[in-house]
């Protein structure tokens, strides 16, 4: 299944929290109800042979183990429910990183890098450092056209997927265009969205 902008790819997230949710909250339901009736139909039994300090005794015991074993299944579910999140996130997040890297291979990531740093050299007027991945370190030299002033290019080991690090020493800016940390903030965003949190 491919996913063309995040937006998808967290509409499909939502909606596979949703059904294993629902699932997994209709057998707890059912095992609920069928662990409700077998107590019941062993307390009326015992109702019968049985003075009735026994079964108030009885009616507290089962109350007792019910409200443990529906706290027992509720914890159970709430730690599949995070591990599938999670497994969900962890998933995602790798296919949009290897549909970043993919996309880094392509022309129009040069064209928008030259874009990007066009702008900025517009906007900037002292001295730059931009730091590159190191495989793109190959599009350095186009890449410095782009850029109306003086700018050294250096190597940086941070930048894993792509984009660009654009330093201004003498205006005290730097701006960071990497796709590594713009995935980061998408990932925190995700978590910190409260709609895809599950309760």
């Amino acid at each position: 299944m491919q996913y063309n902008t995040i937006e998808e790819l967290e509409e499909y997230f939502k909606g596979e929290i949703e059904r294993v949710s629902q699932n997994e909250i209709k057998k707890i339901q059912k095992e609920i109800e069928n662990i409700k009736n077998k107590n019941i139909k062993e307390l009326e039994e015992t109702a019968r042979s049985n003075a009735e300090i026994i079964v108030s005794q009885e009616v507290k015991s089962m109350d007792s183990e019910h409200a443990i074993s529906l706290s027992r299944m509720a914890d159970d579910n709430q730690r599949k429910l995070m591990k599938k999140r999670q497994d969900l996130i962890n998933n995602l997040f790798v296919e949009i990183r290897e549909k970043l890297i993919g996309y880094t291979k392509t022309s129009d990531y040069k064209e928008k890098m030259k874009e990007k740093i066009s702008l900025l050299s517009s906007q900037y007027h002292s001295d730059g450092l931009l730091r590159l991945a190191e495989k793109d370190m190959s599009l350095a030299d186009e890449l410095l056209e782009s850029f109306g002033g003086q700018i050294t290019v250096k190597s940086d080991e941070s930048i894993e997927i792509g984009g660009f690090i654009l330093e201004f020493h003498q205006d005290r800016i730097i701006i960071n265009e990497t796709y590594d940390a713009r995935l980061k903030e998408e990932r925190e965003m995700f978590y910190a969205n409260p709609e895809l949190i599950i309760g």
